[in-house]
């Protein structure tokens, strides 16, 4: 099992190098190549990921960038790819790349062109109606599904909620079926209690909501 991860990531890995020849190609400007070749095996060096299951982190909010890239790090967020790949570097640069792909635009394409009007609309639904103690998901992630950045002005505490429109269905899917079983232990309180209330045929409208938007 665990030979066969690390071929996988090795592949990535080489993959990788072609994606960022391509971008440096084109004339844009790369940061450290060692550093961005790693992220890049997945996300691209522009952070539009051309696979169905890796999130696209182009424009996503610093703050939550750098949140999720500690928690990797620390063994409190599960992905072994991405236990690997922060476990390869200092704080410090995942600060920078964390940084690089905040400045980087946004794919703002829906993921589903097409979408199943039916199901698009239940899941709209079930987005905006009250889900725990009075709280929807629109009420974190907003209206557009693009999230939000604040600082208490009491605490002066960092709350960044990520951006879901757009992201691609599978990635989507995973996150969300995660949620709803036990298997999450980051994230805030409200989040991990919503995702248990949810049904597969919920998971699979909310998917369709917000991969089309």
């Amino acid at each position: 099992m665990r030979t066969s991860f690390s071929i996988r990531v090795l592949g990535l890995l080489l993959t990788a190098a072609c994606s960022q020849q391509a971008y440096a190609d084109s004339g844009a400007i790369t940061p450290d190549s060692i550093h961005i070749q790693r992220c890049s095996a997945c996300h691209y060096v522009d952070g539009k990921s051309p696979g169905p299951e890796f999130p696209n982190i182009a424009g996503q909010y610093e703050a939550y960038l750098n949140k999720a890239l500690a928690q990797f790090k620390a063994n409190k967020r599960e992905s072994d790819a991405m236990e690997l790949i922060t476990s390869l570097h200092k704080q410090q640069e995942l600060v920078i790349l964390a940084n690089y792909y905040a400045q980087q635009k946004p794919d703002t394409t829906p993921s589903i062109t097409s979408p199943d009007l039916t199901l698009k609309a239940k899941g709209e639904q079930l987005y905006k109606a009250e889900r725990v103690y009075g709280i929807a998901c629109v009420d974190c992630h907003g209206a557009d599904a693009r999230g939000y950045v604040r600082k208490s002005p009491r605490t002066k505490a960092t709350r960044a909620i990520p951006r879901l429109a757009g992201q691609k269905p599978a990635y989507l899917m995973a996150m969300m079926q995660k949620y709803s079983g036990d298997s999450v232990n980051h994230g805030m309180c409200a989040m991990r209690k919503a995702g248990k209330t949810l049904s597969q045929n919920d998971v699979k409208a909310l998917v369709e909501f917000l991969a089309s938007k």
